[in-house]
């Protein structure tokens, strides 16, 4: 609705508006476009602009629902209150906001979508909670005249998916390239949603992890790759958000933990004891399953403890600690260990190495690479880290790993500096099963021989 509209009509909302925040729903805000597209001079153009606060689903999940709708409500003032005379905001679905900016054409708009950042540097005050959000912003403006409503609007939408594909906390104009992008996008999340695991498209690579004192292989990070039979070989990063936006990731987090499963089982059958770990998704954590998914899976293929770990990445969406430290202690009562992954990437803190069940604290890689730094001042601040970072997790018991070891001097830091084990394309890069076990025979033979 328009910024002067918005308190009185907030909680009297009728059809065509949205319940909870009294603002305009889809439906009243595509006859707006309509109607827009139908009246406005040639010379004349006007931007949607399609807000998608980043990570609300997390927010949501740790804050429940009635706060979380009060959080929703907290954010459509602040973007109500940023508007121009005769802007109109509504609300699309969830946490998807929509600006329909009227006089604005794209340079304008483009304008407006960075702003949107100051929007949200305040934090939004919930009762005793503080909590800083960002949104991903997707800008479309009415320059084709034979444009509908609804595709103004999917090209909105197309060019926020394009900012989150970038990080969070950005904004991206549609351009004609990203009909391509878009039909891309979607394939691949219909492809996974339904053939690429049946059909084993998807696999999975281990990259080993090394005992630094020996030179043995302890275990392996297991790493999922999708060989696409059209786009070839995608890692990750390509296929991941995709699958976290389609609400696909928890039944692809429950392949690759039956796939390691499997494999770990068909290991000890033939008496390879190797500890492997799986990244976990935080959205896994959410639901509330997480426990009862790897028991199952634990038991049925009668992995031994200590024989597979959970890896939980270091970032803020793990920073509500109690809606996963229960799940946490349950698959660690059944053997299955935890490690915090990547930390030092994201908002480190060492609390969580005494609040959590962690049995392993991997040194991201991000700090690894600045051990061997010609900068002499950043590679002595990240010696002294690293090493304070060994020496606490240590003296709490558990176990250490540092990860992108890529360099020979690297490495004999590491060594100097007392980590047990470490990960990183020197020590080895993500290989096959096969290769896996070529490495354990050879390194098995040269032991005997010794």
């Amino acid at each position: 609705m328009s910024r002067e509209h918005d308190a009185q009509r907030r909680h009297v909302a009728g059809p065509g508006y949205d319940t909870l925040t009294g603002l305009p729903s889809r439906s009243e805000i595509l006859a707006l476009i309509t109607i827009e597209l139908d009246t406005q001079p040639s010379d004349h153009h006007f931007s949607v602009l399609l807000v998608d606060i980043d990570g609300f689903r997390e927010f949501n999940d740790a804050l429940g629902p009635a706060q979380g709708d009060a959080l929703l409500c907290m954010i459509a003032d602040r973007l109500a209150a940023s508007l121009r005379p005769g802007d109109t905001i509504g609300r699309l679905s969830g946490d998807e906001f929509v600006v329909v900016a009227k006089g604005c054409h794209s340079i304008s708009a483009r304008a407006m979508a960075a702003g949107f950042a100051s929007i949200f540097e305040p934090v939004f005050e919930l009762g005793e909670r503080q909590l800083t959000l960002t949104a991903s912003v997707g800008v479309a403006s009415s320059n084709d005249t034979d444009i509908s409503a609804t595709q103004l609007l999917h090209n909105a939408a197309a060019a926020m998916h394009a900012a989150k594909a970038v990080g969070r906390n950005k904004y991206h104009v549609f351009t004609d390239e990203l009909h391509h992008t878009n039909r891309t996008r979607l394939e691949l999340i219909e492809r996974l949603r339904g053939v690429a695991m049946i059909e084993r498209e998807l696999t999975m690579v281990y990259q080993p992890i090394v005992e630094l004192a020996t030179g043995s292989v302890v275990g392996a990070e297991a790493l999922i790759r999708w060989n696409h039979p059209e786009l070839g070989l995608l890692m990750p990063d390509a296929f991941i958000p995709l699958a976290e936006d389609a609400d696909l990731i928890v039944p692809l987090s429950m392949w690759i933990i039956a796939e390691v499963a499997h494999t770990i089982a068909d290991w000890q059958a033939r008496n390879i004891h190797l500890q492997v770990g799986v990244n976990i998704s935080p959205a896994h954590f959410a639901t509330g399953t997480l426990a009862t998914d790897v028991i199952d899976i634990v038991d049925t293929y009668r992995i031994e403890p200590g024989r597979l770990a959970l890896e939980l990445a270091e970032s803020q969406t793990l920073h509500n600690l109690d809606a996963v430290h229960y799940q946490l202690r349950d698959v660690q009562r059944h053997g299955v260990l935890i490690a915090i992954d990547d930390f030092g990437a994201g908002f480190s803190s060492l609390e969580r190495l005494a609040t959590l069940p962690v049995d392993t604290l991997k040194i991201d890689k991000s700090l690894t690479q600045h051990l061997d730094s010609d900068n002499l001042h950043r590679r002595r601040a990240m010696t002294t880290l690293c090493t304070a970072l060994v020496n606490v997790t240590t003296e709490l018991g558990k176990d250490t790993v540092i990860e992108g070891i890529e360099t020979p001097e690297q490495l004999q830091i590491c060594t100097d500096m007392g980590v047990t084990f470490g990960q990183g394309h020197l020590l080895g890069r993500p290989m096959s099963v096969a290769a896996l076990e070529q490495i354990l025979a050879l390194h098995s033979t040269h032991s005997e021989s010794a």
